[in-house]
């Protein structure tokens, strides 16, 4: 398969947090993952008694043990929060790429097998030997509306652009997941990716070993669409953790699980007896290319179109100092798969796929000019409310460019908010409108309103660096994530599309 080039960039910034470090070919002790210290015990069917569901620490000292008795040698990485527009402003990365404020990535990082070509996203991009795998064992997070495990494959730089950035197959959800125990929160797992066959069935044998056998999740990369290796030529790949959203209660565990993920990441391979960790040890054994989760019940939000047009003219009638015209929403992100055979770049304000999960629909605005004094009210339904979505949110993006993310409401924030201007519809509660304001006392107000700051403010001062950002320059992100029937994303066709209308000053 014809690779888009790659172009060599200086080494990303290393990541918040460090898991564990452990020397190529050895096998040390780690610290056993943190572990809330107010949940049940669950039972542990490897040595038959209890051990805090929370703890991977014995799992994970086992697993090491079946390596070396298996004849595998392991490099360790770690895991830590990604945050889009801190490396865009750093100058990390050439784009933010609209970013999702309410689900900051944590992004595993890799050492590179000696001897390999480097990698040009260093550390969160890695190649990977075809009989190699990637084992990642931790503990999934605290509840909430969405969690997921994501593999993606990333052509080009992160620093310097453009990209082809592209789903693997489909994320491991919060619905999905195998987990030590009934519930998919707070409870031991394995993750496996590899396009081997023989060493996905090592693996997953060394895992069930140590007490993970139940709790394991594959997830392929198919030699018939990507390429293995770890060359020049050879395709590379990021593994990102989405966390959307703390249910009540589950806030503080969420923040702290940000900030010290229990997750451990290992690259394990059969040991070479040359010395030469480049060459594989198994012959090529392919993975087929997994089926995916089909999208959409048949059931739409069509017929809430009277009400969402009512809320429009609701919306106009309560602002008459104002004049108003309609931006559209629409599809802006391909699916992986196509996107992937087309090589479509990602290049702001090109959208190309941008790492769009296969669990999610994001429909975007063009750019548009919102100036002080303006305001502009995103308005639809709330696609939670209407069963189409287990999480969705609207983003304030800013220039064309540097697509940084200046404020987000999600699908809790967003409920009720428009019987502000329908409270006389049956189906209010299953619609939203919110205001994102520069008008100050002249324009929108009460709790369903966001100040935006000025155009003249410096957005990246927040992260003391200067990189000029042009505030003026808006772009809306609509998102609707993971359908309950389906547990993939819903069909675009299913949908009422997002809807924004922006206000400026009659003159």
């Amino acid at each position: 398969m014809t690779s888009f080039p790659l172009r060599r960039c200086p080494a990303l910034l290393a990541l918040a947090a460090t898991v564990l470090l452990v020397a190529p070919n050895a096998m040390a002790a780690t610290s056993p993952a943190r572990t809330p210290d107010t949940l049940p015990v669950s039972h542990d069917p490897a040595h038959g008694h209890p051990s805090p569901p929370g703890d991977t620490g014995r799992q994970v000292e086992r697993f090491k043990h079946q390596l070396a008795k298996s004849g595998y040698v392991s490099q360790s990485g770690s895991a830590g929060v990604f945050d889009l527009n801190r490396r865009y402003c750093e100058g990390a990365l050439f784009s933010g790429m609209w970013p999702n404020p309410q689900s900051p990535y944590i992004v595993t990082n890799l050492p590179e097998v000696p001897g390999q070509v480097p990698n040009t996203n260093p550390p969160v991009t890695w190649r990977l030997r075809q009989d190699e795998a990637i084992v990642m064992i931790g503990t999934t997070p605290p509840p909430e509306e969405y969690f997921s495990f994501d593999l993606t494959n990333v052509k080009g730089s992160l620093h310097t652009g453009p990209v082809v950035w592209t789903s693997v197959g489909d994320p491991v959800n919060n619905k999905t997941v195998r987990t030590a125990g009934p519930e998919p929160y707070d409870r031991p797992f394995a993750l496996v990716i590899t396009g081997n066959g023989r060493t996905r069935s090592e693996v997953d044998r060394m895992l069930h070993n140590s007490g993970l056998g139940g709790a394991t999740n594959d997830m392929t990369i198919p030699p018939a669409m990507y390429r293995l290796g770890l060359d020049q030529d050879a395709d590379q790949f990021l593994l990102g953790t989405r966390t959307i959203v703390a249910e009540p209660g589950s806030e503080k565990a969420l923040d702290d699980y940000r900030a010290a993920p229990p997750l451990q990441v290992f690259r394990v391979r059969p040991q070479s007896g040359s010395g030469d960790e480049t060459a594989p040890v198994y012959a090529p054994d392919p993975l087929p290319v997994p089926p995916l989760r089909v999208s959409g019940t048949g059931a739409t939000e069509l017929d809430l179109n009277p009400d969402l047009q009512l809320l429009r003219q609701r919306i106009i009638d309560t602002h008459p100092g104002f004049d108003a015209h309609d931006e559209v929403v629409e599809r802006g992100f391909e699916e992986s798969n196509p996107g992937l055979q087309d090589n479509l770049l990602t290049d702001p304000p090109t959208t190309g796929v941008d790492g769009l999960s296969n669990d999610a629909d994001d429909p975007i605005s063009h750019d548009f000019s919102l100036p002080d004094g303006s305001f502009v009210v995103a308005y639809g339904t709330n696609h939670v409310a209407t069963g189409q979505a287990s999480y969705s949110s609207v983003t304030i993006n800013a220039d064309a460019h540097a697509a940084v993310a200046v404020a987000a409401q999600g699908n809790r924030d967003l409920q009720g908010s428009a019987s502000d201007f329908i409270p006389d519809r049956p189906d209010a509660d299953k619609l939203y409108a919110w205001s994102f304001s520069r008008a100050g006392g002249n324009g929108p107000s009460g709790p369903h309103v966001t100040t935006l700051p000025p155009t003249g403010a410096p957005f990246c001062a927040q992260y003391g660096t200067d990189r000029p950002v042009d505030t003026s320059t808006i772009r809306v992100v609509a998102r609707a994530y993971m359908q309950p029937e389906t547990l993939t994303r819903p069909a675009l066709s299913s949908l009422l599309l997002d809807r924004l209308l922006v206000f400026t000053p009659k003159k």
